[in-house]
């Protein structure tokens, strides 16, 4: 996990790219048909829900549900469902990341539907970081979110933003010191990479409940105990 740190003396500049609901995006892919429709893909055994697009999700399906438990809902509401294609699915990562290294020398594949890219040197890096989206979207056809940050923490939480803000568009950069204030204000400390909803309940009995009010926090024995 990357510091959280937003000292605006670091000079690295991070983008994570990130595939929006990836497994249904590639499904959709194929099925032109089913923009706009809720789509869901199950797990190996078609037991849980692995990948959900913003229309399931709406319909109140988690990460995770039991296909069983909402096939009534899924039914009612014309819900698309699909049984994993790993192979699919890995053949458009291998696409997608190809496409990415042509943007930077430097590129961390983090997960099958993620990567960071290292953006130093480059200027005007919001305009950048939307060509980068407008390739990918053009060229393979899977929508991305892209997030910048002087950490790879902060570009986490920027591609968190930017994938719930309609004013955002899918980019969020923050490089610049009263953005991230800003952004950290709006962030759930259970949000924040690496901490997950344990440590994050355990931080918010200490009060510290927004990222902001971790980053601000005092007491650096108290947080690593």
């Amino acid at each position: 996990m990357g510091s959280i740190e937003t000292s605006t003396k670091n000079s690295k500049i991070f983008a994570l790219i990130d595939c929006n609901s990836f497994f249904c995006s590639c499904e959709r892919l194929f099925r032109p048909d089913l923009d706009n429709v809720p789509i869901g893909v199950l797990s190996n055994n078609d037991g849980c829900f692995v990948s959900r697009t913003k229309e399931l999700k709406a319909l109140g399906v988690k990460m995770g549900e039991p296909y069983f438990k909402v096939k009534n809902l899924c039914k009612k509401n014309n819900v698309a469902v699909f049984s994993s294609n790993f192979s699919l699915y890995t053949n458009i990562s291998e696409r997608i990341m190809m496409t990415l290294s042509k943007f930077t020398p430097e590129l961390e594949v983090y997960s099958v539907d993620e990567a960071f890219l290292s953006l130093e040197g480059f200027k005007d890096i919001d305009s950048y970081a939307r060509e980068i989206k407008r390739i990918v979207e053009r060229d393979i056809g899977i929508p991305v979110s892209v997030g910048v940050g002087p950490t790879k923490t902060l570009a986490k939480i920027a591609n968190h933003i930017g994938k719930r803000s309609q004013k955002a568009n899918g980019v969020v950069c923050l490089m610049d010191k009263n953005l991230q204030t800003e952004a950290l204000k709006r962030v759930d400390v259970g949000d924040i990479w690496g901490i997950g909803k344990a440590n994050g309940a355990k931080l918010k009995q200490m009060g510290i409940n927004t990222a902001l009010q971790f980053r601000d926090y005092k007491n650096d024995r108290q947080i690593k105990k």
